[in-house]
């Protein structure tokens, strides 16, 4: 057994080195009281040659909330996913808080997310995960912690929510098909459940009726590269082909357009108009040029940091609802 393990070092160690006393460091660390330029720089001075950094989950016990901000996350192979928790991630640092990642998962037990969450003493929580348990955002509402919702249906008088302007984004796909003298329009949605994604298949039916075009919904398992690229094989066995194909998120729409070149060739395939909804980076990939509507992941992340920073000052405030806007993207495929 190794005898000379390494010792931790402490804000004692530190006090020490710098030839002053133990409040002078915590004062120093916790931007809590007066310290003298001179004192700070010993103290930096000393903590940078021994190698010591703050625990600020050890601190967070002294007190009823932690910087943490907790981000319950699933679906993270989607690219668009990961640059909304980039983003989040950025607006959270921003504030002087930290994000802590949860990814979730079909069959992960909700208790221990929350488990996770509530003993971490997290300052606040934003939901992203398409079907989070209404278990999560329910114990953390009732022990007082701030949760934010995006892109979620409204379930608790408590409980903040983002969400994306899903009628002015299908509006404008609607109007650019009709545009195009599409005719016959194929939605592509998901067997899986989402919000945003029913929403939108409604919406789009709806609105596509009222300008004289039909529409068809296929439903693929899963709204991911591979619920596309299944579209797209169901797409080339219809009898009559759609003039065009709404694509509930960009996600699905890549898979389609990849499907639909490998069965039909590029100029058969070019035949056939193509849009798809949230406009991810790999859109605007010289390989695809998907049209699509956009929606700012950067605006969303501030939204969902204000409303949580507003609910820690004042957590009796009644449910809220932000808006995100959103534009158009044209590309070639439309």
């Amino acid at each position: 057994m190794n005898e000379h393990k390494t010792k931790s070092i402490t804000s004692v160690d530190v006090a020490k080195a710098a030839g002053v006393s133990r409040a002078a460091v915590s004062r120093t660390f916790s931007n809590n009281g007066y310290v003298s330029q001179e004192t700070k720089q010993k103290v930096m001075e000393a903590a940078n040659v021994l190698g010591y950094r703050v625990n600020h989950l050890a601190r967070s016990l002294n007190r009823q909330r932690s910087d943490l901000i907790g981000l319950v996350v699933a679906d993270m192979d989607n690219p668009f996913r990961s640059q909304q928790v980039s983003d989040l991630s950025e607006a959270i640092l921003a504030t002087n808080h930290r994000p802590l990642l949860i990814p979730t998962k079909k069959g992960r037990d909700s208790s221990q997310v929350i488990d996770m969450l509530l003993h971490y003493n997290v300052s606040g929580v934003v939901i992203t995960s398409d079907t989070p348990p209404e278990s999560i955002f329910k114990m953390c509402a009732d022990s007082s912690v701030p949760v934010v919702l995006v892109n979620k249906q409204d379930t608790h008088d408590k409980i903040d929510r983002v969400i994306c302007d899903n009628h002015k984004g299908i509006e404008l796909l609607v109007s650019a098909f009709s545009d195009s003298g599409c005719e016959r329009v194929t939605m592509v949605s998901s067997k899986k459940d989402s919000f945003s994604i029913r929403n939108r298949e409604q919406m789009f039916c709806e609105l596509a009726a009222e300008r004289g075009i039909s529409t068809t919904i296929l439903y693929p398992e899963t709204h991911c590269y591979q619920g596309g690229l299944a579209a797209a094989e169901m797409l080339t066995s219809e009898s009559v082909a759609p003039d065009g194909v709404f694509c509930a998120n960009d996600y699905l729409a890549l898979g389609v357009i990849d499907g639909l070149k490998e069965r039909l060739g590029n100029e058969c395939m070019a035949q056939i108009k193509v849009a798809g909804f949230d406009d991810m980076q790999q859109s605007s990939w010289s390989s695809y040029q998907l049209t699509t509507v956009k929606q700012s992941t950067e605006e969303m992340a501030q939204h969902c940091v204000e409303l949580l920073l507003s609910r820690i000052e004042d957590p009796d405030q009644t449910s809220r609802t932000r808006t995100l806007d959103v534009s158009l993207i044209k590309r070639k495929t439309l």
